[in-house]
C-alpha cells in the first residue's frame, strides 16, 4: 500500500458519492436540526452534509469531537453514529449551551433513544483521560474544532500518540483551501492587521494556499511538515472528482440541491496512518498543564473574593467568622462557593 493510499481510501469524493442516498434520506430531518440549532454561519449545510457521508465512509467505533459549541457537528456525528449501529460519540465543550440551549429544541425532532450513542461531556480537553476513551476503540474519527495552541499540543502531543496505532482519520474545521476561494476573502488584508493569534476572529493568516484564523492552522502545517505528512484538503477533492462536465456531480446536485451539495468544504483531513516511519511528536506535560490550570482557578478565585468581601454586608464579625473557618480547613474543597453561602444567608449588614 503507498504512501497515501491508507487514508485517501476515504476521501470527501468518495463518501459523497457512495453514501448519497442515505444523504438523501437525511436530508429533512438535518433541515429540522439546522434550523433549531439555528448557526448556519458556525457549520454549513453542505459541510453538515460532507461529515456525516465523512463518517459513514469511515465506519468509525468512536466520533470524538472536540469543540462542540452549540452543537452542530454535535447532531450530524449523533445521527451518523445512530445509522452506523456500533458507533459512540464523545463530544467534549467547557460550555453547556447544548444542554441548556439546543437539547431541549432537537428533543422535538428525535425519538428519545437517538441521544444513546452520544456522550455530551462539558470537560477541559487539556486534562480529560483520552487513554481511557481509547481503550476499546477500533476505528476513530476525531474533529478537531476546538482553538488555541493549548489544545493543538494536546492534540499532536497526547490525543495522537493514543491513537496512532489504530485506524483513524482527522478532520480539521476552519481552514480554507485558498486555490479555490475567491481572492478577495484570502488575499486583502483589508481593515485588518496581522493576525496575532486571536482565534476566530476577522484577521486571517495565509500559509501557502491554506488560509485560516485558528491557531491550529500554525501548529498542523509544522507537525505535517516535520513528518512529511500529507495533510489533504477537502476542498481539492471535490474540485478534482467533481469537475466541470462531470456526470456524477450533475447528478449529486439534482439528487441533494445546491446547499447539501457543494464542492466548497472549508475543511482539511490527515492520518498516521500513511506514515511509513515513525513519527514525532511535541511533548506534551500533563501534570504541568494541570499546575497551571489549577493555579489560574485559584487567582479566579481569589479575584472573586475580592470583589465578594468588598460588599457592604461583609461585616468585620462576618470577615472574622470566614477567616477562622478557612484557617480549621472547615469549607469544602470548592471554598469559594462556601464563603458566597456563608455571605448570602448574613442577612443585612
Amino acid at each position: 500500500m503507498t504512501k497515501t493510499a491508507k487514508s485517501m481510501a476515504v476521501t470527501p469524493s468518495r463518501a459523497y458519492w457512495n453514501h448519497r442516498h442515505a444523504l438523501a434520506e437525511f436530508r429533512p430531518r438535518a433541515e429540522e436540526l439546522q434550523q433549531a440549532v439555528d448557526r448556519v454561519g458556525d457549520l454549513s449545510p453542505c459541510q453538515w452534509a460532507q461529515l456525516f457521508v465523512m463518517a459513514l465512509e469511515f465506519k468509525p467505533g468512536l466520533i470524538l469531537e472536540l469543540g462542540r459549541g452549540i452543537g452542530n457537528s454535535t447532531c450530524v456525528f449523533t445521527e451518523a453514529a445512530n445509522r452506523l449501529g456500533s458507533c459512540s460519540v464523545i463530544s467534549m465543550d467547557l460550555g453547556d449551551s447544548w444542554e441548556k440551549i439546543t437539547v431541549p429544541k432537537i428533543r422535538k425532532i428525535v425519538p428519545p433513544d437517538w441521544f444513546q450513542p452520544l456522550q455530551a461531556l462539558q470537560a477541559n480537553i487539556l486534562t480529560f483521560d483520552f487513554e481511557t476513551a481509547f481503550k476499546n476503540a477500533g476505528r476513530v474519527l476525531l474533529f478537531w474544532d476546538a482553538h488555541g495552541f493549548d489544545i493543538a499540543e494536546c492534540v499532536l502531543g497526547r490525543i495522537l500518540p493514543a491513537i496512532e496505532h489504530l485506524p483513524h482519520l482527522v478532520i480539521m474545521h476552519d481552514m480554507t483551501d485558498a486555490r479555490y476561494c475567491e481572492p478577495k476573502y484570502t488575499v486583502p488584508y483589508g481593515e485588518n492587521g496581522l493576525w496575532k493569534g486571536v482565534n476566530a476572529e476577522s484577521a486571517r493568516m495565509r500559509l501557502g494556499h491554506i488560509s485560516s484564523a485558528v491557531a491550529q492552522a500554525i501548529a498542523i502545517v509544522d507537525f505535517t511538515s516535520r513528518n512529511e505528512l500529507n495533510l489533504y484538503s477537502a476542498d481539492h477533492d471535490l474540485h478534482t472528482e467533481f469537475g466541470s462536465g462531470s456526470s456524477k456531480k450533475a447528478e449529486l446536485k439534482d439528487l441533494l440541491g445546491d446547499e447539501f451539495f457543494s464542492l466548497n468544504a472549508h475543511w482539511f483531513w490527515f492520518s498516521l496512518n500513511d506514515m511509513a516511519r515513525p513519527c514525532t511528536f511535541p511533548r506534551y506535560d500533563y501534570q504541568e498543564i494541570q499546575t497551571r490550570l489549577t493555579m489560574e482557578e485559584k487567582i479566579r478565585e481569589a479575584l472573586e473574593l475580592d470583589k465578594l468581601m468588598s460588599r457592604e454586608q461583609v461585616t468585620l464579625r462576618l470577615r472574622l467568622k470566614i477567616a477562622t473557618k478557612v484557617l480549621l480547613n472547615r469549607y469544602p474543597k470548592h471554598f469559594l462557593k462556601g464563603i458566597i453561602w456563608d455571605v448570602v444567608n448574613s442577612g443585612p449588614a
